[in-house]
């Protein structure tokens, strides 16, 4: 995607907005990126030099960009969504993003399991499996990275672009049952069990199995980090952390 001149009209800075916003959603101009300056976006662009700045303010004022004084102007966010709403995630308490989480994963499995395609599942089962070798082998980060990524593929496949958006940028603020901070053996063999039972749910089409399977692994999780909220039988016992 490349510049083009705007069309002449009541919403021009918000054609030029548009443009620049379709260059970093993209990825053609990546988190991290120091756009043209403004003489070269008004040549490039055919608008005026305010059209230019009010067009950027408004992005800056999303969070997409940062202004930064005497450098220039960078990409900070992939998307006007992400900056907010990670903001306001790491604000809430515990209980409120596992409740969160369980909404959103819930749904997306029910329906992952009605509109998954073939390449869906052949990827889950892919990521299943370095899940169960990296919990086999204790390997901390490499079972986050597969735990992660088998969810987001998860949500992916429920074909709602927007539900797969917002799980993106929440997603780092949400997981946190599989940090290598909060490693526990058991648990993570527990959950390889609950993304078996997941993963074969949207695999047959069973909606119904894979939403319980979807709420199954955030209760074990809700039990991990918040013990006090579901009693434990007396004789439970998890091998002390690593």
């Amino acid at each position: 995607m490349s510049l083009q001149t705007a069309v002449r009209g009541l919403t021009l800075s918000a054609q030029v907005a548009g443009q620049v916003e379709g260059l970093i959603t993209s990825g053609e101009w990546p988190v991290g990126t120091r756009i043209p300056p403004e003489n070269t976006l008004v040549v490039r662009l055919g608008v005026s030099r305010n059209t230019v700045r009010e067009a950027l303010r408004s992005l800056v004022h999303t969070g997409m960009l940062e202004a930064r004084p005497g450098d220039g102007t960078y990409v900070r966010a992939p998307s006007e969504l992400e900056a907010p709403l990670v903001r306001r995630a790491r604000r809430a308490r515990l209980e409120e993003a596992l409740e969160v989480r369980s909404l959103l994963e819930q749904q997306a499995a029910v329906l992952a399991a009605q509109r998954r395609k073939a390449d869906d599942v052949r990827q889950l089962r892919a990521l299943l499996e370095k899940q169960r070798r990296a919990s086999e082998a204790g390997d901390r980060v490499a079972y986050a990275e597969a735990d992660a990524a088998l969810h987001r593929t998860v949500v992916a496949a429920s074909g709602n672009a927007f539900l797969t958006e917002i799980y993106e940028y929440l997603g780092g603020a949400l997981k946190l049952s599989v940090s290598p901070g909060l490693w526990d053996q058991m648990l993570a063999d527990e959950e390889v069990r609950h993304h078996a039972a997941l993963v074969d749910a949207i695999a047959a089409g069973n909606a119904a199995a894979a939403e319980r399977a979807a709420r199954a692994l955030i209760e074990a999780l809700r039990e991990a980090l918040l013990p006090a909220s579901k009693p434990r039988p007396a004789n439970h016992r998890r091998r002390k952390r690593r």
